[in-house]
């Protein structure tokens, strides 16, 4: 069978190319090679290792891209599309439609050998014909519009949003690349800055439709627009600049063009790989946007003196006065200056941070640009928690509450109030703690923020509360709610304290329940094996705490790959495997965290 036809969808297994409703629908090979081998026996349940062979073949790639492909395939067809089965593998669960009309005419060919040479001339020439009519057809592919959609809030239709509206569409329909259409959600541009994914969701668009919003901020300069673009799970984000609106649509649409030069609405991966990024910046050498996600790449990867030589030099592109496209530089100047701040206030340097943030707050003088003036307080209020100048941690906690009042968007006063109960927390000062939860609490209520916020507060009542088991009805909402950019953490931690409460408490069943979905990570890996050390099976614990020590490792996830380092340490008879994993918590464990262990690593 050539082709195959599901819902409204049919692949083309010669070819591996799929549509939906006539539309062609990109997949990489890896993607159309897994998917081919699903309809090639629906009906079956495949374990890992045959995708591997069939998929994969004399290819060597962990289970983990098995685990990446078909979440890629579920994201297009739906969660349920794949099926899991518990240690037995996968199984395709969409109906195939059987084809019709199938041809009946092979046995009066075969009596006629003039009718057959006729036949297969006229089949001959339909092929030639079809191959210019696919070629065609693929070239109106490359040429068809990407689609954007324009995030209409549904929070109330103001002058402003209409005029923002209006500059996104027109600057985007300036070039024939792009169709653009206003779009409707219950998100307002703040929240879905915060939540991307789940503006895109609400939105409803197909997997190759991008979302646009943006927020405006008036300065003494002019105006400058922070844009967010996202289409399922590339997300992008950054400033432009005009003197006035036509401007600032000028500059958008200049902007909107290297973005599509740079081959940023053809990609397929979430994360921004660093050969990308440095080929990008090859092209685009003064590009803002790159050097900041270069910076971070390196940030990420503990080179954080790699990381200061791209930020010193965006730092000091203030270019209030410039008149290039990247007037916004005062933007991405504050934004280095609060990286390089965060650096040192790593490093326990606090005067260099102090001066960094200083310079931060220079670079947004003559903005209102709320996002990173946020940053700047709560970057500062954590400062001086380090140097336990509480005073001067509440004098800034109290300045920038007072200030959001006047200026800032309710998302954001909710999380300064959060903020605030966070440190009067470690503070040890309990009727400010609660009193700045409640009123993060009445702003969420208020100004119906998205539920996904309420993560946070549910997370606070429950570190709290000093009665653990009382806790986990707060965890269990925070797991319930919707997962995006500002709450993932917090849901993953949630999910850690879970698992260990049940394993403390010998619900070893309930624990394993929670594990049991599909999907690796260093951290699930790392909890799966500490969950059969507490039932004494060290056998099926020590290949657990290996594989979270190699994807920490590769994942740059430093605090799970110091800690299964060490219980593979304790787990290990070996010397050299001991002297290896030793080397590797010498090398990445804080000096606080090994004089912590000093105990445990001194064990023979």
């Amino acid at each position: 069978m050539t082709e195959v036809k599901f819902e409204s969808y049919r692949f083309n297994r010669e070819q591996l190319i799929l549509y939906k409703d006539n539309e062609l629908i990109p997949l990489k090979r890896n993607q159309a090679l897994l998917l081919d081998f699903f309809l090639s026996s629906p009906e079956s349940i495949h374990s890992k290792d045959d995708i591997l062979d069939n998929v994969w073949r004399d290819k060597v790639v962990s289970e983990q891209v098995v685990f990446q492909t078909i979440s890629q395939l579920r994201s297009i067809f739906g969660d349920k599309a794949i099926q899991t089965f518990p240690k037995k593998g996968y199984k395709w669960q969409v109906l195939l439609i059987a084809n019709q009309g199938k041809a009946s005419s092979s046995k009066a060919v075969l009596k006629k050998k003039k009718n057959l040479n006729s036949f297969k001339w006229i089949s001959a020439l339909a092929f030639v014909l079809s191959v210019s009519v696919v070629a065609v057809w693929f070239s109106y592919i490359d040429r068809r519009p990407i689609e954007v959609r324009v995030l209409a809030s549904q929070d109330g239709v103001s002058k402003e949003l209409q005029q923002l509206n209006q500059i996104f569409t027109v600057a985007i329909q300036s070039d024939d690349n792009f169709s653009v259409k206003p779009i409707s959600i219950t998100l307002t541009p703040t929240q879905a800055f915060a939540a991307p994914t789940l503006a895109w969701r609400q939105a409803n668009l197909e997997y190759n439709q991008w979302l646009i919003w943006g927020q405006t901020y008036l300065s003494d300069h002019g105006i400058y627009l922070k844009y967010g673009l996202f289409r399922n799970d590339v997300y992008w984000h950054g400033f432009v600049f005009g003197k006035d609106a036509s401007q600032l649509q000028d500059q958008l649409a200049i902007r909107v063009g290297q973005l599509l030069r740079m081959g940023l609405f053809s990609r397929t991966e979430k994360k921004f790989e660093i050969s990308w990024l440095m080929q990008s910046l090859a092209g685009y050498p003064n590009d803002p946007d790159i050097q900041l996600l270069i910076a971070k790449h390196y940030i990420e990867v503990q080179q954080p003196d790699v990381a200061l030589t791209y930020l010193e030099q965006l730092a000091a592109s203030n270019g209030l006065e410039a008149s290039n496209e990247f007037q916004a530089n005062s933007a991405y100047s504050a934004s280095a200056h609060w990286l390089i701040g965060k650096i040192y206030k790593m490093r326990g340097q606090h005067q260099q941070a102090a001066n960094s943030l200083q310079a931060m707050k220079a670079s947004l003088e003559h903005t209102n640009i709320w996002s990173l003036i946020f940053d700047n307080i709560k970057t500062n209020a954590w400062l001086a928690y380090d140097r336990t100048d509480y005073g001067s941690m509440f004098e800034i906690l109290d300045r920038g509450v007072a200030l959001s009042r006047k200026n800032a968007d309710p998302l954001t006063q909710f999380k300064l109030h959060i903020l605030y109960s966070i440190l009067a927390q470690n503070a040890l000062q309990h009727d400010k703690k609660y009193a700045q939860l409640n009123a993060a609490q009445a702003i969420l209520i208020q100004h119906n923020l998205d539920q996904s916020n309420l993560a946070i507060v549910y997370y606070h009542f429950a570190l709290f509360l000093k009665d653990k088991p009382k806790t986990i009805p707060y965890i269990e909402k925070i797991l319930s709610l919707p997962r995006t950019e500002d709450n993932f953490w917090i849901q993953d931690d949630a999910f850690e304290k879970l698992v260990k409460f049940h394993i403390a408490h010998k619900e070893f069943e309930r624990a394993h329940e929670l594990l049991k979905e599909p999907g690796e990570s260093p951290r699930k890996m790392r909890l799966k094996a500490n969950l059969f050390l507490s039932q004494e099976k060290i056998d099926l614990a020590r290949p657990l705490f290996q594989r979270s020590f190699d994807l920490a490792r590769l994942n740059y996830d430093n605090q799970t790959g110091v800690q299964s380092a060490l219980m593979l340490y304790q787990l290990t008879s070996d010397s050299k495997e001991r002297a290896k994993y030793l080397a590797y918590l010498e090398s990445n464990a804080t000096p606080s965290w090994l004089k912590q262990h000093d105990m445990e690593l001194a064990s023979q």
